[in-house]
């Protein structure tokens, strides 16, 4: 009979000692001080910003939760342009807050959407941008920049798998006005659940900092709409610990990633995702591409299932395509639509075995030419 053990996960959390858990968070426990950022939430915050070289951040209870409260620090409003690639809460934090989203074309490559297509999608009812940096890669970075700036528009990245990822030595969520990190169980950095918006400047920052606690500032009359955006202590103590074994858990997904490329990247139907000289990637996920499309993709899909291995296909089917959005404005989608007809992910974690990833490489050699 098949169990949980016998299944090789697409990702898992990397988690530290328990007692070193215990020793952080008991200092919340005997204060009974357990949220409403207390000292631990604090602390957090502060050495996460070091850690990424950026001064104004604020860690919240979800990603979901703080692209909303991004959004709304920014202003966005009316249309918002973004990417049918990706994972739905993208989009869904559009439309909770009222906006309609307007898909665009990524490029063939990372599936980040390309500033020529954004450019296009610009009209009166314009109000914000929501980009991605997908699979952890950043997109035109400068040239979206350039793109906001002359058109007065808001620009949000949602960064969630990407802390630790730089660009000429320097963190790639410096760009825009805002970005969101997820803290989510399935990523390399985790607080069981949470997030961290990184702002531009300490106005927003103010302005997500009262956005996250209902608009509640002392006692003072209540001038605005907020929600409960908080981060409680215990998801601070792990936040605390995950940076002490951030960088070597990077190191040990890059060992995992570098072993795929070297047998994946002979494979003549296969293309494997490449690192730009000039990026320090955080190797948060594993991609591989079928050449031969769609069919021979699904059937390596099942066949990986079959065999205890459990990928996905991140994004298949495109946000633009679930039901919810059928109606919503779409442009051309053609790099986007070929992606997500032939990408799998892989299992990536730093508790990866060497004998699961050869299994997973055995099976995909035997069978990839389907």
């Amino acid at each position: 009979m098949k169990t949980l053990k016998n299944k090789i996960f697409i990702t898992q959390p990397s988690l530290p000692p328990i007692r070193e858990f215990t020793k952080i968070f008991s200092k919340s426990w005997e204060s009974k001080m357990l949220t409403n950022n207390s000292d631990l939430c604090k602390e957090f915050e502060a050495k996460l910003a070091d850690y990424l070289g950026v001064k104004f951040i604020s860690v919240l209870n979800n990603a979901t939760t703080a692209l909303i409260i991004a959004q709304r620090a920014l202003g966005f409003k009316g249309e918002v342009i973004t990417s049918p690639y990706s994972f739905i809460a993208t989009a869904h934090s559009i439309k909770w807050n009222g906006y309609k989203p307007v898909f665009v074309d990524t490029d063939k490559h990372y599936g980040n959407i390309l500033v020529s297509k954004v450019s296009e999608a610009i009209n009166k009812n314009t109000g914000g941008i929501l980009a991605t940096h997908n699979y952890g890669f950043p997109g035109e970075l400068q040239k979206m920049e350039t793109l906001s700036q002359k058109n007065n528009i808001p620009l949000l990245y949602d960064g969630a798998p990407s802390i630790g990822v730089n660009i000429n030595g320097k963190s790639i969520l410096h760009f825009g006005d805002m970005s969101v990190l997820s803290f989510h169980a399935t990523k390399i950095f985790t607080t069981f659940e949470g997030a961290a918006v990184i702002s531009k400047n300490q106005t927003l920052k103010n302005r997500v900092d009262k956005l996250r606690n209902f608009f509640i500032e002392g006692n003072n009359p209540i001038p605005d709409i907020g929600i409960n955006g908080k981060m409680n202590e215990a998801s601070a103590a792990m936040g605390l610990l995950q940076l002490k074994y951030l960088d070597k858990n990077i190191s040990k997904r890059e060992n995992i990633f570098k072993k795929y490329c070297l047998h994946f990247s002979r494979l003549e139907q296969l293309k494997c995702i490449t690192i730009p000289s000039n990026l320090d990637y955080n190797y948060s996920y594993f991609p591989i591409f079928f050449n031969k499309g769609f069919r021979v993709r699904e059937k390596m899909f099942r066949i990986l299932l079959e065999n205890d291995i459990v990928c996905r296909r991140y994004w298949y089917p495109l946000i633009s395509n679930q039901p919810v959005y059928k109606n919503e404005k779409t442009f051309s989608l053609d790099n986007a639509l070929a992606l997500s007809k032939s990408v799998i992910c892989l299992p990536i974690y730093p508790d990866l075995t060497d004998s699961e990833t050869d299994k997973i490489i055995k099976i995909i050699k035997e069978n990839y030419i389907c």
